[in-house]
């Protein structure tokens, strides 16, 4: 293995390193949901700073790469895919402080139900950002494709849960904005789960060529 081939393998495992930082930040969120624990609210927090260096750090190695070797066009399209890749590792994060925002506004008050919808739309939305990075990882591009599918899981169940949160016929003001803010949590984890399918986009794109 030479040293520019080197230097992509440790561009790749910094990548899965942030997709790994990633992952956490949305299940701590999740998790904050059901405990109503600020130090895991805190954590999420805390860890938004460090996905957003390795964001600089992988772009800025990214550029560096292809600025020094010119690679061939696999090596470019791969590195182009990292770029990609890390912005929605990003974006991920940002939803997962969103949902800590969120559950924030009913930290002291039960949640209006239902939970059950939001508990499977985290664990597919986790599994989705998971299954992504790992056919980044191994360039399985059937894998990256499977993960494709599961996105129409998540939009029934974001649809389902707004549907149920709005038959809430209360007029208890604080009732009506815990609803909204479960409303909320609900479109992030929807949206989380359209950055994993946008990784999996860059994994199909950047590992389906030749040349």
């Amino acid at each position: 293995m030479n040293k520019f081939e080197q230097e992509l393998t440790g561009v790749k495992a910094r990548v899965m390193e942030m997709g790994a930082l990633a992952e956490r930040m949305v299940d701590w969120a999740s998790t904050a949901l059901l405990t109503r624990d600020r130090a895991i609210i805190a954590e999420v927090l805390a860890a938004e700073e460090k996905l957003d260096r390795f964001q600089i750090e992988i772009d800025s190695e990214a550029i560096r790469l292809i600025t020094i070797y010119t690679p061939t066009a696999k090596n470019l399209r791969f590195l182009l895919m990292v770029g990609r890749i890390n912005t929605e590792l990003e974006r991920i994060g940002g939803q997962a402080v969103n949902n800590c925002e969120y559950v924030e506004m009913f930290l002291s008050d039960p949640p209006p139900r239902p939970l059950d919808d939001l508990s499977r739309m985290t664990e597919i939305t986790c599994r989705m950002m998971h299954e992504a990075l790992q056919a980044f990882a191994h360039e399985d591009v059937q894998k990256a494709g499977q993960v494709v599918t599961l996105d129409d899981d998540v939009d029934s169940l974001n649809r389902q849960t707004f549907k149920d949160l709005l038959t809430d016929r209360s007029n208890d003001p604080e009732m009506i904005r815990r609803c909204m803010s479960l409303i909320l949590l609900a479109r992030s984890l929807e949206r989380i789960a359209d950055h994993a399918v946008n990784i999996c986009g860059a994994d199909l794109a950047g590992l389906t060529r030749e040349g």
